[in-house]
This record gives C-alpha cells, sequence and structure tokens, in this order.
C-alpha cells in the first residue's frame, strides 16, 4: 500500500468515524424505546413469546431453524466461550447456553437490553457463565472466544466489512462466525458475497432465508394486531402492538418488491 493510499484510508476511518456514532446513537435509541415498550407492557411480552419459535423472549426473527445451525457449524461444548454480537434480551444466549453448556458473553448496545439479558440470566442461575455488557459490535472486546454469532444485528452497522474484520480480532484463530441479516434492495445475494469476499474470510455457508423471514413477520403482526384490539391493552402495550404492527408492515411491502431479502452465513476467518 503506498502512503498515498494510506492517507486517504485513514481520512476515510476519520470521516466515517462521526457518521459510525450517530448511526450507534440512533440505533441505541430506537432499541431502548422499543425494548421498553415491549418488556414493560404485558401485550409486549405476550408478542416476544407468542411470536417466537425458540424458549423465552426474542426480538427479531430468529428461528427455530437457525439455532439448529448455529449449533451444526459452531459445535459449542461446555468450555467454549462464544460471543453473542447484538445480544438484545438475552433469550438466544440463554438457549444456546442451556442446549450446549458453552459460556456467552453477550455484547449490545442498548443499556435497558443488557439490564434485562442480565436479570434473566441470575434469575435462571446461569448469570457466571451467561454475561452481557453493553459495547460496540465494530470492534467487540478481545476475549478470545471460541466463536461468535450475530442474529439480525450486522445490519444496522454502517461498515459491514469493517465490523467482520473487528470481529475476527476478537476471536482465537481459524474460529467461525455464524450471522443472519436483512439485506436491503435488489441483488441482496450478490452485494452480500462483495462485502464477505472483501474481508479475506472463507465463506462456508450462504443461506437465502427469506421466506423463513415472511412467515416469522406474518406470525409477529397476526400477535400484534389481535392485541392492539384487545380491550384489557394498557396504553404502553397498545403503543408497542403498534411499533411492531408498522415494522412488519414495512418488511412485508418489501419483501413484496424484492427490495429486501434475509441471509444466513458461516465465515472461518483464515
Amino acid at each position: 500500500m503506498t502512503r498515498g493510499t494510506r492517507a486517504i484510508h485513514r481520512l476515510d476511518r476519520r470521516w466515517r468515524r462521526p457518521g459510525r456514532r450517530v448511526a450507534e446513537a440512533w440505533v441505541r435509541a430506537y432499541f431502548d424505546v422499543s425494548y421498553g415498550l415491549l418488556v414493560g407492557s404485558e401485550a409486549g411480552r405476550r408478542v416476544l413469546r407468542h411470536a417466537g419459535s425458540v424458549d423465552g423472549p426474542v426480538h427479531g426473527y430468529f428461528t427455530a431453524e437457525d439455532r439448529d445451525v448455529l449449533l451444526a457449524d459452531l459445535d459449542p461444548q461446555p468450555g467454549h466461550r462464544l460471543l453473542d454480537l447484538g445480544s438484545g434480551l438475552g433469550g438466544i444466549a440463554l438457549e444456546i447456553h442451556r442446549r450446549t453448556g458453552a459460556d456467552i458473553i453477550g455484547i449490545d448496545l442498548s443499556p435497558r437490553a443488557i439490564a434485562t439479558a442480565t436479570r434473566r440470566a441470575r434469575r435462571a442461575g446461569v448469570g457466571h457463565s451467561v454475561t452481557f455488557v453493553g459495547g460496540t459490535l465494530v470492534r467487540p472486546p478481545v476475549v478470545d472466544a471460541s466463536n461468535a454469532y450475530a442474529i439480525d444485528s450486522l445490519m444496522f452497522l454502517p461498515d459491514l466489512t469493517g465490523a467482520i474484520r473487528g470481529i475476527g480480532d476478537a476471536l482465537e484463530p481459524s474460529r467461525r462466525l455464524f450471522a443472519t441479516l436483512l439485506v436491503v434492495g435488489p441483488n441482496g445475494r450478490d452485494r452480500l458475497v462483495r462485502s464477505l469476499e472483501t474481508t479475506g474470510v472463507s465463506v462456508e455457508r450462504l443461506d437465502d432465508v427469506t421466506a423463513a423471514l415472511g412467515v416469522r413477520s406474518r406470525a409477529r403482526a397476526l400477535t400484534a394486531r389481535t392485541l392492539l384490539r384487545d380491550r384489557a391493552t394498557t396504553l404502553r402495550g397498545r403503543l408497542a402492538m403498534l411499533v411492531v404492527v408498522s415494522e412488519e408492515a414495512l418488511v412485508r411491502v418489501l419483501i413484496a418488491r424484492g427490495q429486501v431479502s434475509r441471509w444466513r452465513f458461516v465465515v472461518r476467518y483464515l
């Protein structure tokens, strides 16, 4: 790399840094409000339970098939340490630990999510094995983790390739990252492949799971609309349901227009 190229890269990083901080602030605020409405209302908790497809509250589109592929490809065992990048309310981390005995370190931008997930781990009696910390996914703490997974979280980062490189720095050599994410815009597969190839990782799996996204979206919307019509739903609960209905309406419109797709991939760091 020439001196001029290095200078351009340094300027590019400096330019991106303020934008990244703004993006992280918006994501943190959005999820803090969203989690507050969902966890803070009975209707919200029912959406998290009833529209989920794994044990316990999960905020997102994680499916039982995603879980099974994650377990098969990462093969977590007792004594392993996994990074959960964008751990949310902690449901996935608790599920993975319960099934495998592996230690989990969850990282999330939302202080509300971290507090809720920590309480859940303590109530389950696994607070020493499943821990949650606030932080950015762009460069997670270096803890020599066995592997990492990111469920529908990397899409909120302005620099996907940079984030994947940073995640690799926190892992032991030749380890894997399992991830799912939504890609907005046409030709999602080609764009995602180009991003992954730029990082220099080995792509071991790349599955189009957009059909499952549509199923999960419809299930969440149906549950939310039913609770919205329930007279017993509180004001906070109604606000939570309006957020869910609005999110899923947008997702289904984008799916119908071919403007959003969901992908599941596994990469190995070389």
